[in-house]
Formats: structure tokens, sequence, C-alpha cells
């Protein structure tokens, strides 16, 4: 996995974003792509509970209202990103619209990963757990998005800018 180098690197006079992520970590990205949208298909695994969050918690009838609302929409946004990042995990390097899936996909990854491993955002990695290797994983996905977030935030406009 991801050691100390940078995931994505800018080419703002491209417009594209490259991609520094090794074989083994492209390769990586893809197969968890492909288990999240095994994950997505299925529908029932608890482990999506936090993809589609309680919009209304005091108000239960609200919230299936919203869920009915909503749900297909994010579901098909997921796959559609699933696809793109399927589609350019060998490539060089991205547009910001694919960039944007990836950010979609990781993030997913990242709840789905949390959720099983039940952690908080205080919890601290132990490398000597049973499930160290899940944890290393959420670890990765977590620099993963913040780098691909990073990237993507250097394209926003500058708000001093008129």
């Amino acid at each position: 996995m991801l050691s100390q180098r940078q995931a994505f690197r800018n080419r703002p006079r491209q417009g594209l974003i490259e991609i520094c992520l090794d074989d083994h970590d492209r390769l990586l990205i893809a197969d968890l792509a492909g288990q999240f949208r095994s994950l997505l298909s299925e529908g029932d695994d608890a482990a999506l509970q936090r993809l589609y969050p309680t919009a209304y918690p005091d108000h239960p009838e609200h919230n299936v209202e919203y869920g009915q609302l909503v749900h297909d929409d994010l579901l098909r946004g997921r796959l559609e990103a699933i696809e793109v990042v399927e589609a350019t995990a060998q490539e060089p390097s991205l547009s910001l619209d694919q960039l944007n899936a990836w950010i979609t996909v990781v993030s997913g990854l990242r709840l789905v990963v949390g959720t099983r491993l039940d952690v908080s955002e205080q919890d601290e990695f132990d490398p000597e757990a049973e499930d160290a290797p899940m944890q290393s994983l959420l670890w990765w996905l977590a620099m993963l998005l913040d780098e691909a977030v990073t990237a993507a935030s250097d394209y926003l406009p500058d708000p001093l800018t008129p």
C-alpha cells in the first residue's frame, strides 16, 4: 500500500490529475471497487447503513419517504462512480470528473470498512489487533480520500476572485 509519496499530483496545464499509485495499489482499488459494487447490489448488508444516513431521526415516517426519494439516485451514482474507477485505475491521469468518482468510491469504501470495524474518529491503529489488516485498509482509504480531496480542491475557484 501507498507509502509516503503522493497518491495524486495535479497537472493544471493539462487540466488533469496524475495518478501516482503503484501497480499493487491500482489493482487494489479496482478490486475494492468491484467488491463495493457486489455489496451495493446485494443491498441488505448492515455495513451499508452509513451510506444512507437517517435524514429525520425524530420522524421515522419522513425518513422512509426521504429514503424512497433518494436511495435509487444515490445507488445509481455510486455504481456509475465504480465503473469510472474500474475503467481508470490503470490510467496515468484523471479528469476532475473522474477524480470526483474516485472520491465517491473511496469515501463509500471507507464508510463500509469503518462500519465493519465499528470504529470511531478517536480510535487509534493497533498493529497487534486481530483486525489490523482491516484497520490498515481503513487508514489507507482515509489517506487516499484526503489526497484526492486535496487534489480536487486545487480546482475550486478562488473565493476572493470576483
